[in-house]
């Protein structure tokens, strides 16, 4: 079947060994955003095109399962190759996720990565523009906008992409307005594009753009949570409950005025594994500190727009990663 992709494992024993996948995981990560970039950017002069966005998407459900808390982070970063290159691997690996929480069978999971990888494929030199735009729409840019999903589909045809689920979770992949609940009257709707739709908004809330500031994690999470139908919506629900209130790579703010780095989820919801990196009064730590969120001192007050925070991270050090 054309909708089931080669398993990443068996990719190695093609053109893409497994020896060749980096070990470093930050390394790793930062080759597939490339590999994104290179391959949705270049889908008209590639006879391979399905192919290898197929064997592509087996690597990122590889690594997903690799170390999720620092594929997480990493999404939660990962902007240096522009805004829609970068969303696009975003929304695939929170979709991935949040199916995996729902059980979905590693078939489904993989269409949904492709499907999320390619969602705007019609649209990635406006969706940059739009990132940096702070007046409103035009109406050109409305109608391409609005187009998007149906030109996708087809410009994924002519890439000669013949899996219906993930043409059709593309075309679908804008179910309702700005994240509301799943219309009732809608039963014909891919269950893949629901899950898309949701990921795409909770990713774009999190993100800062020109025209507006990024929501802090904790807030997008509650108002998606709220706008999408609360509990009765699986979609929503999974993904929140998958990234939690405060997901690796996202910035808070502790009792002590430490603005801080997730790291790793901890024992609970609300106590998350943190390195301070910069001090109440606006020092800058010269190694990051961790604490333990569980202690009064240190507690979690609340969630800092990644926007706010301007430093470059060693991520490398900061999850314990030393180079051989």
């Amino acid at each position: 079947d054309a909708c089931v992709p080669l398993d990443p494992l068996e990719i190695s024993r093609n053109e893409a060994d497994m020896s060749e996948i980096p070990k470093d995981p930050f390394l790793l990560w930062s080759s597939i955003l490339k590999r994104t970039g290179m391959l949705l950017r270049q889908h008209k002069d590639n006879p391979r095109f399905a192919q290898d966005l197929s064997e592509l998407a087996g690597v990122i459900h590889w690594a997903m399962q690799q170390d999720q808390e620092i594929g997480t982070f990493e999404m939660m970063h990962g902007e240096t190759m522009g805004y829609a290159i970068a969303h696009s691997l975003q929304t695939a690996f929170v979709a991935g996720l949040a199916a995996g929480r729902l059980g979905w069978s590693e078939s489904d999971r993989l269409t949904l990565i492709r499907a999320a990888l390619t969602m705007n494929i019609a649209m990635l030199d406006l969706q940059n523009v739009l990132s940096l735009q702070t007046t409103p729409l035009t109406a050109k840019q409305r109608i391409e906008i609005d187009s998007h999903p149906q030109r996708g589909r087809e410009i994924l045809e002519a890439a000669n992409v013949t899996c219906q689920d993930w043409l059709r979770t593309v075309e679908q992949h804008h179910v309702t307005l700005d994240g509301r609940d799943v219309p009732q009257d809608r039963t014909d709707l891919s269950q893949l594009a629901c899950m898309v739709h949701y990921a795409d908004v909770y990713m774009a809330r999190i993100s800062p753009r020109s025209s507006r500031v990024a929501q802090p994690v904790n807030i997008a999470a509650r108002e998606l949570f709220v706008k999408a139908g609360g509990a009765d919506n699986p979609y929503a629900a999974a993904i929140i409950k998958e990234m939690g209130l405060y997901p690796p790579g996202s910035f808070v703010k502790l009792t002590n005025g430490d603005t801080a780095v997730v790291v790793r989820k901890g024992d609970t919801a609300a106590t998350p594994q943190v390195h301070s990196l910069i001090s109440a009064d606006g020092w800058v730590f010269p190694d990051s500190k961790m604490r333990d969120t569980a202690k009064a001192e240190f507690r979690v007050t609340a969630s800092v727009p990644r926007g706010d925070v301007m430093l470059s991270l060693n991520r490398a050090k900061l999850f314990g990663y030393t180079t051989a």
